[in-house]
């Protein structure tokens, strides 16, 4: 006869002493014994049925956990964690007893989705550990689920105010429309939140400036460092008609910004369509290209030091001219690295040739340009991926 003796030496955590334990048996006498053993050990939440039928019912009440004996009239112990399984919870613990020993109980109650298996006639001790270990581990399971569902919540908010970092398709048109220009623009993160950042400004009346930055990492630390570049370009428009000293300035507030072993490729154009220029200064950024009115197209050259590396850089001054029709088009090196397998990485031809494949499709060049790229089935990148079309107007 089991005895509840030394089962108060397992006595549960405050946080579980409370859990709804649903017993089901069809002999009194068995459910009141256990019953006795987990009121002993502290339990104090305790709900009873006599079969298959009221097991199920009692469901209603949303138990933390359910001991069940297999062998009863009715819907046996199998049907009813079945259908607790399928009904009403597939994570309630599920501990099932039987007094069979043989191997094929045991896998059928698995199947039929029982969490653990206790055997008759019942060791107090076993059966307390049993039921503490399943209600701790739902527990615990419970917490991460809404420390996943906050942490789920906060990330949204952080990429909803990372998305406000970027300029509406409306607000570039209103900067680059009446300077001559149309721009187009792609932002997408490999994860909820990353480290690209593009901006467009107005210089004067006729000019105005495109801006890319490529913060090394991912996640949140990246996307911090966005905010805080985007924090120190907006006070730099004072600079903004001289690219080389632009870069150079914000090459010098990221060394002191950034971490060790971080750093950042960028890009900084001036675009003058009454000169039919655009002026850049690059830091190691992949070589944007430029597709000219007649068909042809050539690999600009981003060259130059990371930015957060050396304080003393200097970042020399491109001219690229820029005619009626022509087109450049700056990227981040997701577009054409495959980081998973290096050898597959596009070539600068190749990746040309994606670009003006997708400015003469009828669809979408947005659509068209990651289908080519990445396929009509996985178009997402593995890395942040940013591009800004600049497209001279008459």
């Amino acid at each position: 006869m089991m005895s509840p003796v030394h089962v108060a030496d397992l006595a549960p955590e405050a946080g579980i002493a409370s859990a709804r334990i649903l017993i089901v048996d069809d002999l009194e006498s068995s459910r009141r014994l256990i019953g006795t053993v987990l009121e002993s050990a502290g339990f104090t939440n305790l709900d009873f049925a006599a079969d298959g039928e009221a097991a199920l019912a009692r469901m209603a009440c949303k138990p933390d956990m359910v001991v069940l004996d297999i062998v009863m009239p009715g819907p046996d112990g199998f049907k009813v964690c079945e259908r607790i399984r399928s009904e009403f919870s597939p994570d309630v613990p599920v501990l099932m007893q039987t007094g069979m020993q043989e191997d094929d109980y045991r896998l059928r109650a698995f199947r039929a989705g029982a969490s653990d298996i206790v055997s008759k006639p019942i060791d107090a001790g076993e059966l307390v550990s049993r039921v503490r270990l399943h209600l701790e581990r739902r527990r615990l399971m419970s917490s991460l689920q809404v420390y996943r569902q906050r942490m789920e919540e906060d990330l949204r908010v952080a990429q909803a105010m990372q998305h406000s970092l970027l300029m509406s398709a409306e607000q570039v048109d209103a900067i680059a429309g009446p300077r001559g220009a149309r721009l187009s623009t792609f932002y997408q993160a490999s994860n909820t939140l990353g480290g690209d950042l593009w901006q467009v400004f107005a210089v004067d009346e006729t000019r105005f400036g495109i801006f890319m930055v490529d913060l090394s990492g991912h996640g949140v630390s990246a996307a911090i460092n966005a905010f805080r570049v985007h924090m120190l370009v907006t006070g730099m428009t004072a600079l903004a008609d001289r690219p080389g000293v632009w870069m150079q300035a914000l090459n010098r507030a990221l060394v002191d910004m950034l971490p060790v072993e971080q750093f950042a490729t960028g890009f900084y154009g001036l675009v003058d369509r009454a000169a039919g220029t655009l002026t850049y200064a690059s830091a190691a950024t992949p070589p944007p290209l430029h597709f000219r009115s007649d068909g042809s197209w050539s690999a600009l050259d981003g060259s130059g030091v990371l930015l957060g590396c050396n304080a003393a850089a200097d970042y020399p001054v491109r001219t690229c001219p820029l005619g009626a029709g022509d087109r450049v088009f700056i990227y981040s090196d997701a577009l054409y690295e495959n980081f998973r397998d290096p050898e597959a990485s596009l070539e600068t031809p190749d990746l040309a040739a994606h670009v003006q494949a997708a400015l003469q499709s009828r669809d979408d060049f947005q659509a068209a340009l990651l289908s080519r790229v990445f396929g009509p089935d996985q178009a997402h990148p593995h890395d942040d991926l940013t591009w800004v079309m600049l497209e001279a107007g008459e």
